[in-house]
């Protein structure tokens, strides 16, 4: 009779949670019908029951070793550790190893983030369903919180609210935006800045949410209207605006001055010494305001979709820039933390998550970025098909 043999489980992380030492393989499949939780809390005897099968090995044979433990208890244990995910059968490894192979250049951080919080539960998107969700949320987590920051001591540099005129057609802004990375160095003037920042980042409207309170609607979707984000800007070259690192009061569509000695020095060592970052106009640092986001929802798969929200911002930022005649980009090339204590946050309750900026962009005579490698660039007409026309009669014209 062929004895089972099993390996140790490549994909699992052990962390203490609530007293208990937990381990997780966070590429065990979960139920989308049932709450499960994969994590076991493991003990000693298991930690070291899962060394005995760093490689392929089976009940009996680590049983041989283990004078003080009868077979069966050792088989016991190790079912158990099986029926956790901890340790994989041939059929298992088979399949971890086709994941590790697909996710081989990214490292434990990304793959225990994507598929520890793959398949979660949902409870359904009816009125009753959301109202009696809001009810809980509001019951356990008490006030909401703030849906706008400010610095009510700064000085503060209102925009103006005269906004230039969106005159373009939809279909060619979209199709003129490109990521810049040479500008003219001419300054960005306060009308162009006022319209990024406040089709980014300002409430177009307010909207009564009930027991979840008074919640942001803006020109990019986010889940569950959470709206978490805050902007930081660092002002380079604006008209009439003085350089130096604002936040973005989206209530009052004003800067508001966080650090008047911030200039590009500062801005070169925080963005990895960008050549595109530091010769834009301004720079825009996204964080979000997690509270926001987990008041609301409490299950990590949320971060994704947080993740996703920056992406939306990012979006908006480049196309409202491009409207108005700027050059923009993105990144996330930044040093986290020198950014978060730029900012004046903890990296905590709120921390740097995206950047973009812009500036007058440098052109060719295409109208194409500065620098652009036309070479490279395909006519559109060249990935259209050929095809014939169909007779109807059933014949096909040449």
């Amino acid at each position: 009779m062929t004895q089972t043999e099993f390996r140790r489980a490549q994909t699992l992380t052990l962390y203490w949670h609530e007293g208990e030492l937990t381990a997780e393989n966070y590429l065990e499949s979960r139920s989308t019908d049932a709450e499960t939780d994969n994590a076991v809390a493991v003990d000693v005897q298991a930690l070291a029951l899962l060394e005995h099968f760093t490689d392929w090995s089976t009940v009996e044979k680590v049983a041989a070793g283990l004078g003080e433990f009868d077979t069966g208890s050792v088989r016991e244990a190790v079912l158990a550790l099986a029926e956790a995910g901890l340790l994989l059968d041939r059929d298992g490894a088979r399949r971890e190893e086709r994941f590790l192979r697909a996710w081989r250049d990214w490292g434990e951080e990304a793959r225990f983030f994507h598929f520890g919080t793959r398949n979660t539960i949902y409870t359904g998107d009816g009125v009753d369903q959301r109202r009696a969700d809001a009810r809980w949320i509001r019951q356990t987590g008490g006030t909401p919180p703030a849906i706008f920051k400010s610095y009510p001591e700064a000085p503060r540099v209102y925009l103006p609210r005269m906004f230039l005129p969106l005159s373009d057609q939809f279909g060619e802004v979209l199709t003129r935006r490109r990521t810049h990375r040479v500008f003219t160095g001419e300054p960005v003037s306060l009308a162009q800045l006022s319209m990024a920042l406040f089709y980014t980042f300002a409430p177009m409207q307010l909207y009564d949410a009930g027991d979840l309170g008074t919640l942001i609607l803006k020109t990019s979707p986010c889940g569950g209207a959470r709206h978490e984000f805050e902007g930081y800007v660092a002002i380079l070259d604006v008209e009439d605006v003085p350089p130096g690192l604002y936040h973005y009061n989206a209530e009052a569509h004003a800067l508001e001055l966080v650090d008047a000695e911030f200039d590009r020095a500062r801005l070169h060592r925080l963005t990895f010494e960008s050549e595109m970052c530091t010769p834009s106009a301004f720079v825009c640092f996204v964080t979000a305001v997690f509270e926001r986001t987990m008041y609301k929802y409490r299950h990590s798969r949320a971060l994704r979709v947080t993740l996703l929200s920056a992406g939306h911002l990012g979006q908006t930022f480049v196309l409202t820039s491009t409207a108005v005649g700027l050059g923009a980009w993105q990144s996330a090339a930044f040093r986290d933390e020198e950014v978060d204590e730029a900012l004046g946050v903890d990296g905590f309750s709120e921390g740097v998550l995206y950047m973009f900026g812009a500036g007058v962009p440098e052109l060719d005579d295409t109208g194409m970025p500065a620098g652009t490698n036309r070479a490279g660039l395909t006519d559109p007409t060249r990935l259209v098909a050929a095809h014939r026309a169909v007779d109807p009669a059933g014949g096909a014209d040449g």
